[in-house]
């Protein structure tokens, strides 16, 4: 005799999957505070020290951390990099591998103060300049520019705020016939691969190798955690934080960023429609659950507890009464989501 035991959701539910893949660079800037930048080697994904061209910036006295506005908090470590100097900080590092494409980028961002001085983080190809994240020599303004060093355009993302740290994170996408494209995302929550771009920039080739990280006449940029990763989960390592229903309406505020939906604006009433209307959605609610027999018995849980059952065998000598002969009990621990269990008996 055999006993398969299915288990069921009562609704249906949509996950996000990512194709997780490889970490290809990484600077978590893990150095001694104060020391320049200039030769130093940590990381990984690199093919060689910091170099500098001009004054070198420095080891901060702390790392920057974030947290998104889910509450999950990016993985961080070491201490950061600033571009404060005497003179005008760049300082250039080639990776491993390049030039790169199809890729992610990532790196922890703060302007402190008004200035109309360059301040930022470029890509090269070589010696030729690509594109850049910055606060430009023309902008007084906190806000983080997208720029094109290919065909001139600036692209003002109309994010950003003194002192505050920012998470950029940039797409690379070859375009193969057409132009290369690369999307800014400026404080994106962890929870999906985001879609909607504070900046796009396009042109012929933007496969990069060098990096670059510089300072106008001293200025001062923080940078910190920077990444290259293969997919938005390389670049975005972090520990989930409290996800809160902010709007109300029974899904959590990372449910909805999944589901394209503003965790803002509730969505209680189209909840409350499907639950009270399930066959319109092809779904099953708990009484449709239940009659899912198919020639076994549906059992509910209730609350968190096991599912708990009990068969009989029976027996019989003149098949008008059937006294049991030997009972079992079962209790059964469902996996997490699962809130149904089917019992089916067959003879082998």
């Amino acid at each position: 005799m055999k006993n398969p035991i299915f288990t069921f959701v009562p609704l249906a539910l949509l996950t996000l999957s990512h194709a997780w893949a490889a970490e290809l660079v990484y600077e978590p800037f893990n150095y001694t505070a104060a020391t320049g930048v200039t030769s130093l080697a940590g990381g990984s994904g690199w093919n060689a020290a910091w170099t500098q061209d001009g004054s070198s910036g420095v080891i901060s006295s702390a790392g920057m951390s974030y947290t998104d506005s889910l509450g999950n908090v990016l993985t961080v470590s070491g201490l950061g990099m600033e571009t404060t100097g005497s003179a005008t900080t760049r300082n250039f590092r080639t990776v491993s591998g390049g030039p790169l494409t199809d890729v992610w980028i990532s790196f922890l961002y703060r302007l402190p103060a008004s200035n109309s001085l360059f301040e930022g983080v470029s890509f090269y190809r070589g010696s030729t300049a690509l594109f850049s994240i910055s606060n430009t020599s023309v902008d007084t303004s906190s806000s983080i520019t997208l720029g094109n060093s290919v065909t001139p355009a600036n692209v003002n993302t109309l994010k950003g705020v003194f002192g505050t740290t920012h998470l950029v994170v940039l797409h690379l996408t070859e375009g193969g016939t057409s132009p290369d494209k690369v999307e800014a995302f400026i404080d994106p929550p962890f929870a999906a691969i985001p879609s909607q771009p504070d900046g796009t920039i396009q042109a012929a080739n933007f496969n990069f190798d060098t990096v670059r990280i510089a300072g106008q006449n001293g200025a001062t940029l923080f940078v910190d955690e920077f990444r290259v990763g293969s997919t938005f989960a390389d670049v975005t390592p972090h520990t989930p934080g409290g996800d809160p229903d902010t709007d109300g309406d029974g899904l959590t505020d990372g449910q909805e960023t999944v589901l394209g939906l503003d965790p803002f604006v509730s969505n209680a009433g189209l909840v409350a429609a499907i639950k009270a209307n399930p066959d319109y959605f092809g779904l099953y609610d708990s009484a449709g659950m239940l009659q899912l027999t198919n020639g076994g018995v549906v059992l509910p849980q209730t609350g968190n507890d096991p599912v708990g059952f009990t068969f009989e065998v029976q027996h019989s000598t003149h098949l008008s009464t059937w006294p049991p002969l030997e009972t079992f009990t079962r209790s059964v621990v469902l996996p997490g989501g699962k809130n149904f269990l089917r019992v089916t008996l067959d003879n082998p």
